[in-house]
């Protein structure tokens, strides 16, 4: 016979934890093994008796919000699966609460087979990805890039912009063409190379070349 899956529920509405348990419980399969009403109250409580399977979690709490929770998890090493149950969906909040490490994310105006959906699939797979969780974590993703666009650019300065678009043109230009454009000398050159490949973190001509391509830099340049 195979024992129900463990779920922890923190939250700090009691109606609310007490309508979770009624509803996961009457799903079957499932057992609620604790409940606490802010983060605080849980880690108070870590190491528990028994590690749960699963932790579903609210954001807005006194003491100990969802967010603060997360962070003392990874500060402590504590591993438990995280689904987070709110009313908050802004996409920063996924994205920052998906980058300390929850399993999923879920508003509250879910329906019954959304919620079990999360919690089997988190479970079973070890995540749950719906679409406005996805959506939020590639926007994410695409802003941080376009941070490190800017800031990057923001660090190069005009002469070394230019050496940079004459390393990436299609002719191909050697170093001492380069430095011929330029009209300076060669060891001037070799300081905007050296320069750039400490801010790019890369040793070669082709690594600058790439790193360019990669984040767009050329364009960007221009």
């Amino acid at each position: 016979m195979q024992l129900p899956v463990s779920i922890i529920l923190v939250d700090d509405h009691t109606i609310v934890r007490k309508g979770l348990r009624t509803l996961i419980e009457s799903m079957g399969g499932y057992m609620i093994q604790g409940e606490f009403d802010n983060g605080r109250h849980l880690t108070d409580n870590i190491p528990l008796p028994i590690a749960p399977q699963l932790i579903i979690m609210d954001i807005a709490m006194p003491l100990m919000d969802g967010k603060k929770t997360m962070e003392w998890f990874a500060e402590n090493n504590i591993s438990y699966p995280v689904l987070i149950l709110t009313l908050d969906t802004s996409e920063k909040t996924i994205v920052e609460l998906f980058r300390l490490g929850v399993r999923g994310y879920i508003s509250k105006t879910c329906t019954a087979q959304e919620l079990k959906q999360a919690i089997d699939d988190i479970v079973q797979t070890g995540y749950y990805h719906n679409e406005f969780m996805i959506n939020a974590l590639h926007r994410g993703i695409r802003e941080t890039e376009d941070d490190r666009k800017k800031k990057i650019i923001t660090h190069i300065t005009e002469r070394e912009k230019l050496f940079l678009q004459l390393v990436c043109d299609e002719k191909e230009y050697t170093y001492d063409q380069i430095a011929d454009i330029m009209d300076v000398h060669r060891r001037t050159v070799d300081g905007y190379r050296e320069a750039l490949f400490e801010k790019f973190n890369v040793k070669s001509k082709t690594g600058l070349v790439l790193f360019a391509i990669k984040y767009g830099l050329v364009a960007h340049l221009t």
